[in-house]
């Protein structure tokens, strides 16, 4: 046997002794064994230090779930918005970029689903100032910036916009995301949904330092969909005029000699081109450092007319002012100007990209736009037109700033003073020009101008004390914070105006305008005791009570408004204790379990909502509920961490969330309420209902080899979860959520039941169709009718000899069984190459978008060219029902024909670069000098039919997680870039 020297085993092998071990912490088997004492090889000490709320630890004494990102794990994901960037990096969270839209929202779940009405986003705090996840701002003004949505009722609208465009990543050094609630207690009501602390970077002392990177990248649709050509449309139109018993078409007389036709998407869907520049300024002198940066970027949008131009800026200051006092800010501010499409659903442009006829040419001889011809029952207008003549353009404007003050009393004891404020003031602008074009007009020009002004005022006072008393260590934290929320706006609608050329609301003929304004506060004390006992073992214990105006003040004396948040974790590091040191510490380095225990809370709903507020017509607007009071959530956490071989780190977290006390619009049927958009409608009340659970595991693996002139760096996460809704109100047996088809009917698409996953796949289940007279003959009725031969074959659920609504039931899940992300960096000299891969396994896919395609309904609208697999008696093992000249036939229904498989795997990214020797830069007068070459979205693996399977939910509506209703494709994007240090 070939002998083996590991000079790593050899302080025990010296000894005639054999160790075996496992990483899972399998036995350990001495042979000839004698007692040794631990190898006391010097240890690495990681001093790496993470932000926790209101204060920093050493990650390897930190007791709860915390997970963090360097700028250096994000450097090469050049995305819009910092949540983009999180997806498949830290395990526990979930990220879908469902929109391929430039500046689009991403939905984050921290350890699965929290509220079902209320907003999941996490809160951000940047530099100390509290940021809202929520991209429809249902926590506050109700009204989206982007207008138009109205995912709640319908999956309809625009794609919302992200809350976090303001903040450029390259300003970002690290995210600390806080998982569980022993974590997030310290920040209470708004914690339920975890917790992600981004801090930017400063300065460092010494010789200033300019910084430039930019980079260009071309990106496009890589994916297109199979629509009809010209003449498969011929051939499929005049087989469908002969079904229906029509008179066929004559210019399709001979689709043989036609064309391909009009290429719509390739119409709509372009190469599109971007650019990014930054330049830096940082450094310190003496007692000050600062950090100086200034931000342009251009991302055009893959469909014509969209896209998104950002300006931001920051400035850092940190100074030590004497030798007890030091103060600071941080201020960013942006400007982000972006083009997108006017809705994203059934009646959007993606679907008209697909549905639009292909004998319909983009222009007309005379140059003007083209219509289907007079006398054609079309709902789809031409794609090229919408998209270069209508305007949607939404200007953002965003202030943040944070100024602090630190003295030290006395030994260990600080008393830090913080003072914040973000603002955003955005004005939408939506304008429908009028046009005549035939068959299809608008007479009137619409003009749609929607403003939003807002600011936050934070004010917090921390006392923090850190002392020893020999070796035991405390650190003591009281706290002090106070959020007020003010906000304003107005929406205004004009018709009538003389010129499509010039617009503007003092142009219109007629203007409607309707305004708004509130505000909320949150006034808050917390304290926060960590104890370490020799390094070995470690408490934390927190407490906050926060007051919010968002419930009433005079119920049960004022205690609805006031919600108690505590939290407890502890930790064990096992490698401490002497019964380990015969284990050489170069074989494993650290075993810590942690344990943990919280509450949080949320209170993320429209203000005022206790009472009634009065509409514009002084009329009742809602109903009240005087008892609305806090949403809650307990979790408890366990995990362990281990070291092994000084170079392989493991982290494993089980944990089990429950929330109760639903904060939810409770729906009332139009006839009880009359509709809130209506003259006197009422909009429902808000309660409190239901309770539900998600239990999950955690699963971080990472592994980092150094040589001379070779490094190697591997990330794994895992994360999965099981989500179960416990209970609802009394009377409340389910919630239903609809989604708009055909134009304007809506039919309920996802269902939350007691005892199932929230936003469940609600429809029919099918069993093939009616190919025989003999299934015909055993065959119950079909929603009040016999079925017929090629008919969809609906499954009697509760066996009562007919199909109706009663058998509808749950026909696939949108949570997946677990999603992961796998990073390796390689480096080799001057060379490095990093490949990101993603995916998600498990959850399905309601492919809306393949029913619109394939529904064999009516003349004058293409389809995907599977739809021409119908069944007829000459094809009786075709794969589709029987054309039925009708959108609302029953063979349409919302069934399991139309839930597919969502699983993928994606090379999100991947890296190239190189950096030029220091002596060559140092002759360009550059310290540092790389370029580099990056692809992202590269590859994906998936069985979807669709653009692309990662779908997400809509506009952060949980309930509608998994639609698919008409996306914005994701591009493939190539960057190319260069960093420079002067």
């Amino acid at each position: 046997m070939r002998k083996i020297n590991t000079p790593l085993l050899s302080p025990v092998l010296q000894n005639k002794a054999a160790l075996f071990f496992a990483l899972a912490f399998l036995p350990v088997s001495w042979v000839h064994a004698q007692k040794t004492k631990r190898d006391t090889l010097k240890e690495t000490k990681i001093d790496e230090v993470v932000m926790i709320g209101y204060g920093a630890q050493k990650k390897t004494d930190i007791n709860s779930a915390v997970s963090s990102i360097k700028s250096k794990d994000i450097q090469d994901l050049k995305q819009v918005s910092v949540d983009q960037m999180l997806q498949g990096k830290v395990a526990g969270v979930s990220v879908t970029n469902g929109n391929g839209q430039p500046g689009a929202a991403a939905s984050v779940r921290v350890r699965g689903t929290t509220s079902i009405s209320s907003s999941n986003e996490p809160l951000y705090i940047i530099d100390g100032v509290p940021i809202s996840g929520d991209a429809t701002n249902s926590s506050t003004t109700g009204r989206p910036i982007a207008g138009n949505d109205t995912s709640a009722t319908g999956g309809s609208g625009n794609a919302a916009v992200s809350p976090l465009t303001f903040l450029n990543p390259n300003d970002i050094e690290s995210i600390d995301v806080l998982k569980d609630a022993s974590a997030t207690a310290i920040y209470g009501s708004r914690g339920a949904n975890g917790v992600i602390i981004i801090t930017t970077k400063s300065g460092k002392k010494g010789a200033g330092k300019i910084s430039y990177e930019g980079y260009t990248s071309v990106s496009s649709i890589y994916k297109y969909l199979d629509v009809m050509n010209l003449q498969q449309y011929a051939r499929y139109q005049n087989q469908l005029s002969d079904l229906f018993n029509l008179q066929p078409r004559p210019e399709f007389a001979h689709p043989e000699l036609l064309g391909n036709g009009t290429n719509w998407q390739k119409a709509i869907y372009k190469t599109a081109f971007s650019q990014s520049h930054q330049l830096s300024f940082s450094g310190g002198k003496d007692n000050t450092t600062f950090y100086i940066s200034a931000n342009y970027l251009n991302q055009e949008g893959n469909i014509i007319n969209t896209g998104l131009k950002r300006y931001t800026f920051r400035t850092n200051v940190d100074s030590q002012v004497n030798n007890w006092l030091k103060v600071g800010t941080n201020i960013t501010g942006g400007v982000s100007n972006e083009n997108f499409t006017v809705n994203q659903s059934y009646n959007g442009l993606i679907s008209n990209t697909l549905l639009q006829a292909p004998d319909m040419p983009i222009y007309n001889f005379d140059g003007s736009y083209a219509s289907p011809p007079a006398g054609q029952n079309v709902n789809y207008f031409n794609p090229v037109a919408e998209a270069l003549t209508n305007t949607n353009k939404l200007i953002r404007k965003n202030f943040l700033g944070n100024l602090y003050a630190e003295a030290k009393i006395t030994k260990g004891l600080k008393y830090r003073m913080e003072l914040s404020a973000n603002t955003e003031f955005s004005e939408n602008t939506e304008f429908h020009p009028s046009y005549d074009r035939g068959s299809q007009f608008n007479l009137i020009a619409d003009l749609y101008v929607r403003n939003q002004d807002w600011y936050s005022v934070n004010f917090k006072n921390l006392l923090t004390y850190d002392f020893s008393l020999g070796k035991n260590k405390f650190t003591i934290l009281a706290g002090q914070e106070a959020q007020d929320v003010h906000y304003k706006g107005f929406s205004s609608i004009g018709q009538g105006f003389k010129s499509n050329d010039v617009y503007g609301l003092n142009l219109a003929d007629d203007v409607t305008t309707t305004s708004f304004q509130g505000s909320n506060s949150l006034s808050s004390l917390f304290g926060r005791i960590i104890y370490d006992f020799d390094g070995r073992y470690s408490l934390t214990a927190s407490i906050r009570a926060d007051r919010s105006s968002k419930f009433d003040p005079e119920a049960d004396n004022g205690k609805k408004q006031l919600g108690y948040f505590p939290a407890v974790s502890a930790s064990w590091r096992v490698t401490k204790e002497k019964f380990m040191e015969w284990i050489p510490s170069n074989i494993i380095s650290n075993i810590r379990f942690r344990g943990g225990y919280g509450e949080t809370g949320n209170q993320n709903i429209p203000n005022n909502r206790y009472t009634s507020l009065l509409t514009i017509y002084n009329l009742v607007g809602n109903l009240s509920n005087k008892n609305l009071k806090w949403e809650s959530m307990q979790q408890t956490n366990i995990g362990v961490d281990l070291t092994l071989l000084k170079r392989l780190n493991v982290a494993i977290d089980w944990y089990n969330k429950k929330s109760k006390d639903f904060l939810f619009q409770a729906p009332l049927p139009s006839y009880v309420t009359g509709g809130a958009n209506y003259y006197g409608g009422i909009d429902a009340m808000y309660s409190n209902i239901g309770s539900m659970v998600n239990r999950g595991i955690d699963l971080n693996i990472s592994y980092e080899t150094k040589g001379e002139n070779f490094n190697w760096t591997s990330n794994l996460v895992v994360s999965r979860y099981r989500n179960k809704l416990l209970s609802l109100a009394d009377g409340l047996s389910d919630i239903n959520t609809q989604v708009n088809l055909n134009g304007y009917l809506p039919m309920v698409a996802t269902n939350t039941l007691i005892g199932e996953p929230v936003g469940v796949f609600w429809g029919y289940k099918t069993n093939d169709l009616y190919r025989t007279a003999d299934q015909l003959n055993n065959a119950p009725t079909q929603f009040g009718s016999a079925p017929k031969l090629g008919d969809v074959r609906y499954v009697d659920v509760n066996g009562d000899g007919k199909i109706n609504e009663s058998d509808m039931t749950i026909i696939g899940n949108p949570h997946p069984d677990f999603t992961f992300g796998f990073t390796n960096t390689f480096r080799y000299k001057n060379v490095d190459l990093s490949v990101f891969v993603q995916g998600s396994v498990g959850n399905d896919i309601l492919n809306l978008t393949r029913r619109n395609g394939t529904m064999n309904s009516q003349l004058y609208q293409n389809q995907l060219v599977g739809a021409l697999d119908y069944w007829t008696p000459d094809n009786p093992n075709a794969s589709l029902p029987r054309p039925v000249a009708d959108n609302n036939s029953t063979n349409l229904l919302i069934s399991d024909r139309y839930v597919e498989k969502g699983d993928y795997l994606r090379i999100q990214n991947v890296t190239l670069g190189y950096t030029v020797s220091p002596a060559f830069a140092s002759q360009l007068k550059l310290t540092r000098f790389r370029i580099y070459v990056s692809a992202q979205n590269l590859f994906t693996i998936t069985k979807y039919s669709g653009y692309d399977p990662e779908i997400g939910s809509f506009n952060q509506n949980v309930l509608l997680t998994g639609v698919d209703n008409g996306r914005y494709p994701s591009p493939r994007t190539f960057n190319f870039g260069v960093n420079l240090d002067f």
